[in-house]
């Protein structure tokens, strides 16, 4: 099913321990719906990327609020126009590649790959298409209380803090609020039914560590055996 309109899709990842990869992304669209929507162009898209972008990115993957590890790797940032059918508009995609690569800010604890914290967009809406959506960040390296099993509350507001100031710069594109093609947000989309499109307000950050299970199932496991006597 369609999305309602063009827009932009910013996907960054890297590896983890053991040769694991790793990746989040969001879409940033803008006000205007249909194929004709206002999208940057090639030019602006490769100079958003390059100048702005992927300071955003490697600042909010390396910074010690965010809490990820730093076995954690970023090693590149893609960014596309995405057509309303989810494709790609140009043939090449255009990718940052990190060299060198930028570790994870904290080096606290080392919980397993698959455990991560989740940020959650949250939009306007409390409920229907597109109201909430979600990136899990890679190796989380939060500490967990002893009393709770889980992570304090201000450690995870200094997660959200930081999530929420990534995503203010990652919307701070050449022509930013000028109007046009410049004028995009991120935004959490559906393209179910007739597609619908609502603009991230907030972003939260709970204190229980979640488990990835797309990232537990893609790990080889290797089994010891022992015999009963």
């Amino acid at each position: 099913m369609p999305f309602d309109r063009r827009h932009v899709l910013a996907q960054w990842g890297g590896t983890l321990p053991g040769g694991e990869i790793w990746s989040n992304s969001v879409r940033l669209a803008p006000s205007n719906t249909g194929p004709a929507s206002d999208v940057p162009t090639h030019e602006e898209m490769v100079e958003w990327m390059e100048d702005l972008a992927a300071d955003a990115v490697a600042n909010f993957h390396s910074r010690p609020d965010t809490g990820i590890h730093a076995q954690a790797k970023l090693t590149f940032l893609k960014m596309n126009v995405v057509d309303m059918n989810g494709h790609y508009v140009e043939n090449t995609t255009l990718e940052h590649v990190y060299s060198p690569v930028v570790s994870g800010g904290s080096q606290s604890v080392l919980h397993p790959n698959q455990c991560t914290l989740v940020v959650s967009t949250c939009t306007e809406f409390a409920r229907g298409p597109a109201h909430r959506g979600r990136f899990y960040l890679p190796l989380c390296a939060k500490a967990l209380e002893t009393a709770t099993g889980a992570i304090s509350a201000p450690e995870a507001m200094l997660v959200a803090v930081s999530a929420a100031t990534f995503l203010s710069e990652l919307h701070d594109q050449p022509g930013i609020d000028t109007g046009g093609a410049g004028d995009v947000h991120v935004c959490v989309m559906s393209s179910q039914g007739t597609g619908a499109t609502n603009r991230v307000t907030a972003v939260e950050v709970g204190t229980i560590i979640d488990t990835q299970r797309r990232r537990r199932n893609a790990m080889k496991e290797a089994y010891q055996r022992a015999p009963l006597v």
